[in-house]
C-alpha cells in the first residue's frame, strides 16, 4: 500500500463519516434505504460489467450531483462554516461563563420550571448564529437571576422569544429561532421545543427549553431533544458544553473527540476499505506494451553521433491495473554517452535507462535490447566556401565575378572521414533576382556529421559583380 492509498482512504473515511452523521441527524429511514440500494446497484454494475446500467449511472452522475448541491446547500454551507471555525478556533478563545454565573443561570431555569414559566435560552457555541436567527433586541447585560427571570415574565410582550447568551453576558433577547422539520423530535413538544431543536440542527449551539405546560427542563443539542430530571443534570450538560467550547485539558479533549461517535467512525473506516477493495484495488496482473523514444545525454563535445535506427524502443511491463494510471508519453529511454569511444559500438538498454517509469510496474522486456551506435571523434579543418547558384541572370546582365568573405571556414569533421570533406557550399542564390551588383548574406550548408568550430555562425558574405550588356549599334 502506497502513501497515496493511505491518504485516499483517510479522505474518503472523513467524507463518509460526515455523511453518516448527516444521515443520522437529518435523513429519514427511507432515504437511507434508497441510498444504500443505489450504491449496491452501482457496485454490482461495475463488478458484473452491466454496460447499460453503468452508462446510465455515468450519464446521470453530473445531474444528480448538481441536484444534491441545490437541495443540501444549507448543509454544505454549514460544513464550510464549521471548517472555517475549526481552523480559527485555536487562535481565538471563546468566552465561557464562570461556575458562579452558571449556578445563577441554573437557579433561574429551575425557578422558571417550578413556576411553569416557559423559557428558551441559547448558549452560543463556536459557529455563528446570525444567519439562523431573526429579530431580537440587543442587551449585552451581565447574567443575573432577576434579569433572566424577568425576561421570561409572562407580562412582558417579548417573553416568547429566545435569549442568546455568550459567555458571562446576555447578548440579546426576544429572538426568533428556526423550527425543526424533524417530526419525531417535534411531535410530542410545542413550538418552543421545536424552535430549540431547529437551532441545534443547523449549528452547535446548546439550547435550554423550559415547558410552560409541564414545567419540565429539556436541552437541545446536535438536533436531539433530551428531558432532564434535575438541576444537577443540567449543570453537568452545561459544563460538558463549555468543555467543548474551551477544553481545559487538551490531551483529554483529544481522546474524548476520538471516542465521540466511535461506532460511526469505525463504520466509515470499514466502508472505505470495502469501497477501496472493490474499486481501487485490483489484484489481477496485467501485461501492457508501450513505445518510448530514445535520447542520449553527456555526449563529449569532441564527438558527433550518427543517428541510430530505430529511435524508439518497445517496453513491456506488468502490474496491477491502478499502477497503469500514468501518462505513457512522459516515458523516455535516456542513454548516458559519457564513456563513448570512436567507431561502431553496442549500447545496452536496461531498466535504469527508463525515465519516468511508473512505480509498482515490472519491466519484462525491452526491444531492441541493444542499440547499434556510431561515434566519430572530431578534428578541426579549414575548408573553402563555394557559392551554389541557380537560375540565370536577366538577359541584359552578365556575371563578372563572385567572391566570398571569408573564403574559408573552420569546422569540426570526423577524423576517420577527413578526406571526404573538401569544400563547403552555401544555400542556393537565385540569380534571376539580381538587377545590379550586390552583397548578399548566405547560409552555409553543413555536411552530415560536422559542425562549426567554436560555435561560429555558419554564414558568409557573397559579393556578386555584374555588368550591363549593350546591344550592337546602341
Amino acid at each position: 500500500m502506497r502513501i497515496a492509498d493511505i491518504l485516499d482512504i483517510c479522505v474518503i473515511t472523513v467524507l463518509l463519516y460526515f455523511g453518516l452523521i448527516w444521515l443520522k441527524q437529518r435523513a429519514s429511514r427511507s432515504l437511507v434505504v434508497g441510498i444504500s440500494f443505489v450504491t449496491l446497484l452501482y457496485i454490482c454494475a461495475q463488478r458484473l460489467d452491466m454496460y447499460l446500467t453503468s452508462w446510465l449511472f455515468r450519464a446521470g452522475f453530473t445531474a444528480v450531483l448538481l441536484a444534491l448541491v441545490i437541495v443540501f446547500q444549507s448543509d454544505i454551507r454549514r460544513a464550510i462554516e464549521r471548517f472555517v471555525v475549526w481552523s480559527a478556533f485555536h487562535a481565538k478563545r471563546r468566552p465561557v461563563a464562570s461556575s458562579q454565573t452558571t449556578d445563577t443561570l441554573i437557579e433561574a431555569v429551575r425557578k422558571l420550571a417550578e413556576n411553569k414559566i416557559g423559557a428558551l435560552i441559547v448558549l452560543k457555541g463556536k459557529e455563528p448564529l446570525d444567519r439562523h436567527i431573526r429579530g431580537g433586541i440587543s442587551l449585552n447585560g451581565r447574567i443575573s437571576f432577576p434579569l433572566v427571570y424577568g425576561l421570561f415574565n409572562t407580562a412582558s410582550p417579548t417573553h416568547d422569544g429566545a435569549v442568546i447568551i455568550e459567555g458571562e453576558r446576555i447578548d440579546r433577547f426576544a429572538v426568533y429561532l428556526p423550527l425543526t422539520h424533524n417530526v419525531k423530535e417535534g411531535a410530542e413538544a410545542g413550538t418552543r421545543h421545536a424552535a430549540g431543536v431547529g437551532l441545534s440542527e443547523v449549528c452547535d449551539a446548546f439550547v435550554i427549553v423550559v415547558s410552560e405546560e409541564r414545567g419540565t427542563i429539556s436541552v437541545a443539542e446536535h438536533g436531539a431533544l433530551t428531558q432532564l430530571s434535575s438541576a444537577a443534570m443540567l449543570s453537568e450538560r452545561i459544563n460538558t458544553f463549555y468543555d467543548y467550547i474551551q477544553p481545559k485539558k487538551k490531551s483529554i479533549y483529544r481522546f474524548s473527540r476520538l471516542r465521540r461517535n466511535f461506532g460511526l467512525k469505525a463504520l466509515s473506516l470499514l466502508l472505505t476499505f470495502t469501497l477501496w477493495g472493490v474499486f481501487a484495488y485490483r489484484a489481477d496482473t496485467l501485461h501492457r506494451t508501450f513505445m518510448a523514444p530514445i535520447e542520449w545525454r553527456n555526449a563529449p563535445s569532441t564527438f558527433t553521433i550518427e543517428t541510430p535506427k530505430p529511435m524508439e524502443a518497445r517496453i513491456s511491463m506488468s502490474g496491477i491495473e491502478r499502477d497503469f494510471n500514468f501518462d505513457p508519453t512522459a516515458m523516455v529511454i535516456s542513454l548516458d554517452l559519457a564513456a563513448i569511444r570512436d567507431g561502431a559500438q553496442d549500447i545496452e538498454i536496461t531498466e535504469k535507462n527508463i525515465v519516468n517509469k511508473p512505480l509498482g510496474l515490472t519491466v519484462n522486456q525491452i526491444e531492441p535490447r541493444v542499440i547499434k551506435l556510431k561515434a566519430y571523434a572530431l578534428i578541426a579543418a579549414e575548408l573553402p566556401v563555394k557559392v551554389r547558384m541557380e537560375k540565370s541572370l536577366p538577359k541584359n546582365l552578365a556575371l563578372t565575378s563572385v567572391t566570398v568573405e571569408p573564403e574559408k571556414l573552420r569546422i569540426m569533421v570526423p577524423q576517420s572521414r577527413r578526406e571526404e570533406f573538401t569544400a563547403l557550399h552555401t544555400e542556393p542564390v537565385d540569380l534571376d533576382e539580381i538587377t545590379q551588383s550586390a552583397t548578399l548574406r548566405a547560409k552555409v550548408t553543413m555536411p552530415e556529421l560536422s559542425r562549426m568550430a567554436d560555435n561560429a555562425p555558419a554564414a558568409v558574405k557573397v559579393r556578386i559583380e555584374v555588368r550591363e550588356i549593350r546591344e550592337k549599334g546602341k
